[in-house]
């Protein structure tokens, strides 16, 4: 990042909002495995490119955030240890202690960074979107960290190329040079437009003045929470909210009473609270790569189409298909003679949809959860730090699982309160701790684990050690671990 007269890069802090549950991109998402966990995009995880777009510019790994939900906490966490770049493991995390839109999130990330450094200034940016980085994304940072520093509120625009009807724009007025850095120029926001018809996307795209809302933001962390105070009413409860919060002790930023004073805030936006009154709001028009992965619709960019206009991924056939989008992550998927649908299977539940329905989506999940439908919240596979668990078969009082631990690697100290569970050895060699017991335990030998016993696993060979767990019990839920020990801190919330 170009430094010029630029705050030092040690104040700079990143939020990565991700409490969302990505209910468009069912069945591939679920509750437990949303849509930020999915790596069909590239070679990671969409959260993990995220962490990696924005880390050469927040200094120490420990100044990116995860901001999510006490739910997704453990999952986002585990897959963040998983991954080989240590870095990634070293990010820290907020809880939500009530989920309210993207304003109370943000303050209560700006009141946390605030108290840590006065002078902080924080880049707000989703988990599970695509975005080019490179020299223009550097480019983009360094000038609205510049724009920051002067007080405005900071949000980068992408360069529209075609008339979308399902995002927000934003129109640049003046540009302010002083700020520039590298191509890239901010420029005073004249006004904001939230999902315009046809006919006028159409008059944006044409004009040049206009630029998608990417919901990319940099802003001094004080200015933010000085913002929503001005606004008055509800802009003044979040703020004191977010305050009250950042003041307790980590451990206490989701109890009762932190849970009370956001269960009582009006779900709001931080464009409405406070992009869209403030005076000082700049844009950095962006000509990025960039998709918000809203839809179905974008496994169209997976792979590239066949002469037919056909996307497939994952083993099938077709005949005579046109303009189609296959998506299957096991099994063989066969179409004859369709257009213009989209296909997804999984192991668990399959997804046939018109492409003109991709953003009704959800409404399929609205039905499954009438239903009780277990497939809309658990994955089918996990990563973890010391390896992965895969479900092979589940029914009320059992579960059937394939466990794979990485070479010396070992699962936490742990017992369970409702499970009990029943080890096969399949490939490789363990230490079992059972209560008192040590065991070694190879190929075609298994082990039984009571309720509440206390257990650990560790992988003593040279190569991937695989097993099939046999859960019974009441409960079968990933939160019922009680963890005594564990090498990645996993037992402090």
């Amino acid at each position: 990042m170009n430094s010029g007269n630029d705050r030092s890069i040690d104040h700079v802090f990143a939020a990565i909002l991700a409490g969302g549950s990505g209910q468009r991109f069912w069945p591939l998402s679920r509750e437990l495995k949303p849509k930020q966990l999915l790596s069909m995009f590239g070679q990671e995880s969409l959260i993990s490119q995220a962490v990696r777009r924005i880390l050469p510019f927040a200094g120490d790994a420990d100044h990116v955030t995860i901001v999510t939900n006490e739910r997704l906490f453990d999952e986002l966490r585990n897959h963040l240890t998983a991954q080989q770049d240590a870095r990634l493991h070293q990010v820290t995390y907020i809880q939500e202690p009530i989920a309210r839109n993207t304003a109370p999130a943000i303050a209560l990330a700006a009141a946390i960074f605030e108290a840590a450094d006065p002078d902080a200034v924080m880049v707000v940016l989703p988990s599970d979107h695509i975005l080019e980085d490179g020299e223009v994304w550097a480019s983009c940072i360094g000038a609205a960290v510049r724009a920051a520093n002067d007080g405005y509120l900071v949000t980068i625009g992408i360069t529209p190329t075609r008339p979308e009807t399902g995002y927000g724009y934003i129109m640049a007025g003046t540009a302010l040079p002083e700020f520039a850095v590298g191509t890239v120029t901010p420029h005073v926001v004249e006004r904001f437009v939230e999902k315009p018809d046809l006919p006028t996307a159409e008059r944006f795209l044409e004009s040049s003045e206009y630029f998608w809302n990417a919901g990319i933001f940099v802003m001094r962390a004080s200015r933010v929470l000085e913002e929503l105070e001005a606004a008055g009413g509800d802009g003044v409860r979040i703020a004191d909210a977010a305050r009250w919060i950042a003041a307790q002790a980590p451990r206490d930023r989701n109890g009762d009473e932190a849970r009370n004073r956001f269960e009582a805030l009006k779900p709001t936006s931080i464009d409405t609270a406070v992009m869209e009154r403030s005076a000082r709001v700049a844009v950095i028009p962006a000509p990025l790569d960039w998709s918000d992965v809203g839809s179905l619709l974008a496994l169209e960019d997976v792979v590239e189409p066949d002469e037919a206009g056909n996307v497939r991924v994952g083993r099938g056939v077709d005949v005579d298909s046109t303009d189609s989008v296959v998506y299957s992550t096991d099994r063989l998927v066969a179409t004859l003679g369709v257009k213009d649908i989209i296909v997804v299977d999984t192991t668990d539940a399959t997804l046939v949809l018109d492409k003109s329905r991709a953003q009704d989506v959800r409404q399929v999940v609205e039905a499954l959860k009438v239903l009780g439908a277990d497939e809309i919240v658990q994955p089918k596979a996990s990563l973890r730090p010391w390896g992965s668990w895969t479900s092979l078969l589940a029914a009320p009082g059992y579960q059937i699982k394939m466990i794979e631990v990485n070479p010396g690697a070992r699962l936490s100290l742990q017992r369970h309160q409702h499970r009990s569970e029943h080890w096969i050895f399949v490939s490789g060699s363990a230490l079992v701790t059972r209560d008192d017991e040590l065991l070694r335990l190879h190929a075609n030998e298994s082990v039984f684990l009571p309720v509440g016993s206390v257990h650990r696993l560790e992988n003593i060979g040279e190569d991937t050690l695989r097993f099939i767990e046999v859960q019974v019990g009441e409960y079968l839920g990933e939160d019922d671990i009680v963890r005594l020990l564990d090498d990645w801190d996993r037992n402090d919330r």
